[in-house]
């Protein structure tokens, strides 16, 4: 339930934004080419005006005219569901994962190529670690045994003793 309200208020901004967007650029576009207002209801109201007083399509930018504003509909829905499929972590991760790819195109190519074999299994590594260690140990002194053992016969002779 929640994902799906997610969704729609997704759908919902996205053809809120992008409505916005195109009729701005598609409003600019035909007014720059045939000085005519998408917006405005005078312009709306002289293309009617000469349809009525029997007008004729004659050149090719006439027709250029018209297929653009037939068009424009099937624009604005390809559009609004083209940016609803967009993937928008993708957008604002890609500096990110262009950086990425422009240091693997650097140092990548000259780079050595890494192959593991035989690998060995994780007890044997552990036994190889501990079998290391016991050899690093230091042995003890053979001295401070003695010493050891003759500290406990004098603490012992002592307990016997009281």
């Amino acid at each position: 339930m929640l994902k799906s309200v997610f969704r729609f208020v997704r759908f919902v901004i996205i053809g809120i934004l992008w409505s916005y967007i195109f009729i701005a650029c598609a409003n600019f576009i035909i007014y720059t080419l045939w000085n005519f207002n998408l917006l405005s209801a005078r312009s709306w109201q002289t293309i009617s005006a000469f349809w009525q007083s029997g007008g004729v399509i004659k050149t090719g930018k006439d027709y250029i005219f018209l297929s653009t504003i037939v068009a424009l509909p099937f624009i604005w829905i390809w559009g609004w569901r083209f940016f609803c499929k967009v993937s928008y972590i993708n957008i604002l991760l890609y500096p990110i994962i262009g950086y990425n790819r422009r240091i693997i195109r650097k140092y990548g190519h000259d780079s050595s190529r890494i192959v593991l074999k035989n690998m060995k299994s994780s007890q044997k590594i552990i036994e190889d670690i501990k079998n290391e260690l016991e050899s690093i140990k230091p042995e003890k002194a053979k001295e401070v045994q003695n010493i050891r053992q003759q500290i406990n016969q004098v603490i012992s002779s002592e307990i016997k003793k009281n």
